[in-house]
């Protein structure tokens, strides 16, 4: 049975907020093609706003993971090792028509946490981060957005793995500053990631 979506009365939740200070550093993975390192589109993301409506007035979201493992799950391998015994094959073109972008907290960032239990507490549910299918998400990311705590974005667990995405709404994106972009396949780990997840390029 899918999670609920949220009701008017979210407005009245008291937010559970992480703080992340000035300073750190995160990164992004994102198309040659689209090569600056803050920008974002208004596509179906987990978190984007779910209104059909004139693009210049639905917000943006731009994500970033707390390491570049996380990034590589997320952005390039996501489900392509289910049931799959040994190597998998993915194009070559998935690492060489990438960028990868590390990004540092200009200013400080205040963010819903759905970590550990605080989505129950504040009444989310668990399908907005779990869940494969990204629609109730971007119903409560909404709700969120909207929320008169006027959050900076969402920080999550990884539905891939143990580690933290940040969702950050366009906003905020003006806390962010760029520290350095390059091809994916000189990224920091990209050699020991493909031979730890067995993906073999073709």
């Amino acid at each position: 049975m899918p999670g609920a979506s949220p009701t008017p009365d979210f407005a009245r939740v008291d937010l559970e907020i992480a703080t992340i200070r000035a300073g750190r550093v995160l990164g992004r993975i994102h198309r040659a093609a689209y090569p600056a390192p803050l920008g974002f589109g208004k596509n179906a993301t987990r978190f984007s706003d779910p209104r059909r409506r004139i693009e210049d007035n639905r917000f943006g979201v731009l994500y970033l993971g707390s390491t570049s493992k996380v990034c590589f799950l997320e952005a390039v391998l996501r489900d392509q090792r289910d049931g799959v015994v040994g190597e998998v094959e993915i194009e070559e073109a998935e690492i060489t028509d990438r960028l990868y972008s590390e990004i540092a907290i200009g200013r400080t960032l205040n963010l819903v946490d759905l970590r550990g239990d605080w989505p129950v507490k504040m009444g989310i549910p668990s399908d907005v981060v779990r869940g494969r299918t990204q629609t109730l998400a971007r119903k409560w990311s909404l709700a969120i957005y909207e929320h008169p705590a006027a959050v900076d974005g969402i920080i999550y667990p990884s539905r891939l793995s143990t580690e933290v995405n940040l969702a950050v709404y366009d906003r905020a994106v003006p806390k962010l500053t760029p520290r350095s972009t390059g091809p994916l396949e000189k990224a920091p780990h990209i050699g020991r990631l493909l031979t730890d997840f067995q993906v073999a390029l073709v």
